[in-house]
């Protein structure tokens, strides 16, 4: 059955929760722990928006060979550890109910585990928002992003078409993934998003306040 009103998909990480800063400062220390100096900027363009397994590949291209098991199984636990620190987007919560408010329907398609995207929002209070068929991750497809797939899968699974679906998106990756399915994107720019990352999305903000105003021009028909 396909609904009336737009799909709004959130990003999670660095749009509904400020875990990029953590997952880079943790990259960087792993990259440095394999012999392999990153800035933080560099972690960035290498990894951020990704998903894990293809962040692996990427890994292993850095390192010149196939991670060590255990070493890497550490390293999963630190960037679980790094998410206790973890915090809201600020406003993030606000702006979804905003977007309810304004007729639409909500969810979040992320990069990140099912398990890892249900701890995060209930780590920063916002796993009310969104219920358990609303959550979409790349490991219920094929390819993560910037594919289309996860962007597809939550069009098809919450009944809408993909020409009445919106996009927020903080990072490269997540913007190509949602321009290749069809969706208009609306870019989240924080301190950490390089210039020209956002460059093709539909519009930018760099404020949740602004979201709901944003998403009202771009839904008008």
């Amino acid at each position: 059955m396909v609904r009336s009103g737009w799909l709004v998909i959130f990003d999670c990480d660095g749009v509904l929760v400020d875990s990029e800063r953590l997952n880079v400062g943790t990259w960087t220390r792993m990259m440095r722990d394999a012999g392999v100096d990153l800035t933080e900027e560099e972690a960035v363009e290498a990894f951020v928006g990704r998903a894990y397994q293809d962040n692996r590949v990427t890994l292993t291209e850095l390192t010149g060979a196939v991670p060590d098991p255990e070493w890497e199984r550490a390293w999963r636990a630190e960037f679980a550890r790094s998410q206790e620190e973890l915090e809201p987007i600020a406003g993030a919560a606000e702006a979804v109910d905003a977007v309810r408010d304004l007729g639409h329907e909500v969810c979040v398609a992320s990069g990140s585990l099912l398990a890892a995207i249900d701890t995060k929002l209930e780590r920063t209070g916002l796993a009310g928002q969104f219920t358990d068929e609303a959550r979409f991750s790349a490991e219920q497809v094929t390819k993560g992003k910037p594919a289309p797939d996860v962007f597809h899968l939550a069009a098809e699974r919450m009944g809408f078409p993909v020409e009445r679906c919106l996009v927020v998106e903080d990072s490269r990756a997540g913007l190509d993934a949602a321009v290749a399915a069809g969706m208009p994107v609306i870019g989240y720019s924080s301190d950490m998003t390089p210039t020209g990352w956002l460059d093709e999305a539909s519009a930018v903000i760099d404020d949740m306040a602004d979201l709901p105003s944003v998403i009202s021009r771009l839904t008008r028909t």
